[in-house]
């Protein structure tokens, strides 16, 4: 009997906890009771719960792909105005092309993921033999105060930040040495001088032969020139009608 009035007396305790459990905070207060602690680590009603993998990070965006780039060289002068686009000529690349623009020379490059770095332009469609790279064509050394100029033309393909790699007895090549800005489209030089390091680099143009030239100081260069139809001055490169691909 008293085993039954215990196990009664037990069930009712449990069942009255089990309800006092089940009334709100604010039930509980308008009761005269003491609020519940809050519990933690439960998952509300409509909401999973997402489980946290140790060591886990966000995924990172993917590098974008490189861009291969097509048109033609606009030669631009020092105040902006175009004066044509690189000359395609079976003797090679040199000069701007004032006649019809079928003599235009067509170029190809790509960029890296990043859209930064040397790059290598390619003549496409070429009137004359390879090699098929645009760069310079000797090994001077450019420098602020001196007079020397390095030449423009058609070369072999050369290792990023190579210096003038010697081609027959004549030349020394080097191709990597472009940077595109892809809002502008403007093609910069960046000639490497014999020693490894890399050279303030203007590209220069003579308009009295239409010959491109490279040179570190135009004002040491033109100094030099003993004849005034020898001076130059400074021109800017620009891709034209380009194609992304």
């Amino acid at each position: 009997m008293r085993i039954f009035v215990l196990s009664c007396a037990i069930a009712l305790f449990l069942s009255v906890s089990s309800a006092v459990a089940a009334v709100t905070n604010a039930q509980r207060l308008a009761r005269g009771l003491p609020i519940l602690p809050p519990k933690f680590g439960r998952t509300l009603p409509g909401y999973a719960r997402t489980p946290t993998v140790a060591g886990a990070k966000d995924p990172s965006p993917s590098s974008a792909p490189p861009k291969t780039f097509t048109g033609r060289i606009l030669v631009k002068s020092h105040n902006g105005e175009s004066l044509g686009h690189l000359h395609n000529r079976a003797s090679g690349i040199n000069g701007v092309n004032f006649g019809a623009s079928s003599a235009d020379l067509h170029v190809s490059f790509t960029t890296s993921r990043s859209g930064k770095g040397l790059i290598d332009i390619q003549a496409v469609h070429a009137a004359f033999h390879g090699p098929h790279y645009i760069g310079s064509t000797s090994s001077h050394t450019l420098a602020t105060g001196s007079s020397t100029a390095v030449g423009f033309g058609n070369v072999i393909r050369t290792p990023v930040h190579s210096p003038p790699v010697p081609v027959g007895q004549h030349n020394a090549d080097e191709s990597a040495i472009w940077t595109f800005d892809p809002k502008t489209h403007e093609l910069k030089v960046h000639y490497v001088n014999p020693n490894g390091h890399t050279a303030k680099t203007t590209i220069a143009y003579n308009i009295h032969d239409n010959t491109i030239l490279f040179v570190g100081d135009i004002g040491a260069y033109n100094a030099a020139q003993v004849h005034p139809d020898h001076h130059v001055s400074p021109i800017t490169f620009y891709l034209y009608s380009t194609v992304e691909k």
